[in-house]
């Protein structure tokens, strides 16, 4: 009895699950709803178009900027359905030959080029790019705004401001980074060692003696000779032993270690001399002092570019592209 009324209750159930699907509008909403539905593969690899939904490769930090879509953009999808690129890895890195990289050309393309890296570092600290300008441009080039993205994975960052004149110990100021011609900017992932992207002079060689810089900031800091003439009148103040310590000291050397039979006055000027910003009061009005080249830092905690293969992309302040670089 209680079986036959529990198949009665079922049968009457259906029936009105059926009878309440027609009412609703039967196969052709069901046919609007499911037009409505992504396919989950797109949402997995970034291509799908559901609000609030998105995904983050392993590879990617979160804190990194997405670039905007731009005309000619990397073909990465069917690669990314590939079975084995779900995360990165040595294997599964897609190849820049597949690649159509170059995009909408800026005024500037030919004028500006990326000309060296080490992209393929895992420390952001070492993981670098270089700019140059062609020594044949009529005029400075502002890069301050332009941007680096990787073509592969649309990760975008911009290029910051820099102090055209850097001083240890204040707060420098900035301004937009102007390339002459012949010039060039080193441009690094992570943050500055000394707090500020800064345009190179004939002192920063002190900067290398303190912190690490890669690639290695040259030593060609003026000599102690180049600023303390060797003339009866510096040998009676200084004296002669002071003349022969000055000439053991290295480029770009700071000494800690002073021998005692210096002379208080020789002791002075090397305090105040022998160090960057002693460099750079003394050596600031030479025509030669400010250098063609910048040192800007990016700010970034990781690695912006795949370790083995990668497209980055040069783009000016309107997302044109001005230089690619495949490695």
């Amino acid at each position: 009895m209680i079986k036959r009324v529990l198949i009665i209750s079922l049968v009457f159930f259906i029936i009105g699950l059926i009878l309440f699907w027609l009412i609703s509008g039967g196969l052709s909403a069901s046919a609007r709803t499911a037009r409505t539905l992504g396919n989950p593969i797109d949402y997995i690899f970034g291509s799908g178009t559901s609000p609030g939904i998105s995904f983050r490769l392993p590879w990617q930090p979160a804190s990194l900027p997405q670039g905007p879509d731009i005309s000619g953009d990397a073909e990465v999808d069917a690669q990314n359905d590939a079975p084995g690129n779900e995360e990165r890895g040595s294997n599964a890195s897609p190849q820049p030959s597949e690649l159509r990289t170059f995009g909408n050309p800026s005024p500037s393309a030919g004028k500006i080029t990326l000309t060296d890296n080490s992209a393929t570092e895992s420390d952001a600290t070492a993981e670098y790019i270089k700019i140059e300008a062609s020594g044949s441009n009529t005029a400075p080039i502002a890069i301050t705004n332009w941007s680096l993205q990787s073509a592969i994975s649309g990760l975008r960052t911009y290029i910051p401001q820099g102090a055209p004149l850097f001083v240890m110990g204040v707060i420098n100021n900035v301004e937009k980074v102007y390339l002459e011609p012949g010039a060039s900017a080193i441009v690094t992932t992570s943050a500055s060692p000394v707090g500020v992207s800064f345009r190179e002079n004939i002192c920063s060689g002190y900067l290398g003696e303190l912190q690490t810089f890669t690639p290695e900031i040259g030593n060609a800091c003026p000599h102690a000779s180049e600023t303390l003439a060797k003339n009866p009148q510096n040998l009676q103040t200084y004296s002669g032993a002071c003349f022969d310590y000055l000439d053991t000291l290295p480029s770009c050397h700071f000494p800690t270690d002073l021998p005692s039979e210096l002379s208080s006055t020789c002791r002075s000027f090397i305090a105040n001399t022998m160090s960057y910003n002693g460099c750079v009061n003394t050596s600031r009005n030479d025509p030669t002092f400010a250098l063609h080249s910048w040192r800007l830092f990016l700010n970034m905690r990781t690695e912006l570019w795949y370790n083995t293969h990668d497209v980055i992309r040069l783009l000016d302040d309107q997302g044109r592209t001005v230089d690619v670089l495949t490695y």
